[in-house]
């Protein structure tokens, strides 16, 4: 066996793999709804599917010095339907784009928790920060990314057209330091499968 035809075999072996990684078919998602200050009903936004989601923001502004609005939270429930059989899913990671301004000595703290509404307190969270350490103002585009290490996996799926609950995902941002504003434009996820 040539070289192509080892490179050839080895391809062919990952996408079997890849493709053994996830269920038959696409997840159709059966329910939307959003809550938190950050996304009130009719200022958010989801398209995509399961496999492609996007959620995009049209009132998530967080501001320092604002007693007020210095945090906000969008929480989306998802309930998909149409799962094969025998799988289960997890957040791998949620990738957040928006718009941030920071003074030097101000920060931005990012918080993500997941959890299915059928067992809510096995919940996972993920923080990351974003500070100013220079001696000049951050104004930048920024793409926050949560990554899980520990994760909150579903109920294993037992019929060809069964659900895993609702999926449940909070961002929540907030600014601890004065003269800082971040602005959230959209989020995505990245899912991981597996059998049961």
């Amino acid at each position: 066996m040539g070289p192509i035809t080892t490179t050839l075999t080895a391809l062919l072996s990952l996408t079997t793999l890849a493709l053994a990684e996830s269920p038959a078919g696409t997840p159709r998602i059966n329910s939307i709804s959003y809550s938190g200050s950050g996304c009130p009903q009719t200022q958010a936004k989801f398209s995509g599917s399961l496999n492609d989601p996007t959620l995009t923001f049209n009132h998530f502004a967080i501001e320092y010095p604002n007693t007020v609005n210095r945090t906000a939270n969008c929480q989306i429930h998802l309930q998909p339907k149409g799962v094969s059989a025998g799988w289960q899913v997890s957040v791998k990671d949620t990738f957040v784009d928006g718009h941030v301004t920071l003074d030097p000595g101000a920060a931005l703290d990012y918080f993500s928790t997941v959890y299915f509404s059928s067992s809510a307190d096995n919940s996972a969270t993920s923080k990351g920060t974003l500070s100013n350490d220079g001696s000049a103002r951050i104004d930048k585009a920024v793409t926050l990314q949560n990554h899980f290490t520990d994760r909150a996996w579903s109920s294993c799926t037992t019929s060809s057209d069964d659900g895993f609950g609702i999926l449940n995902i909070n961002f929540r941002g907030a600014l601890r330091n004065e003269k800082s504003y971040f602005e959230a434009t959209s989020e995505t996820w990245d899912f991981e499968w597996r059998k049961c």
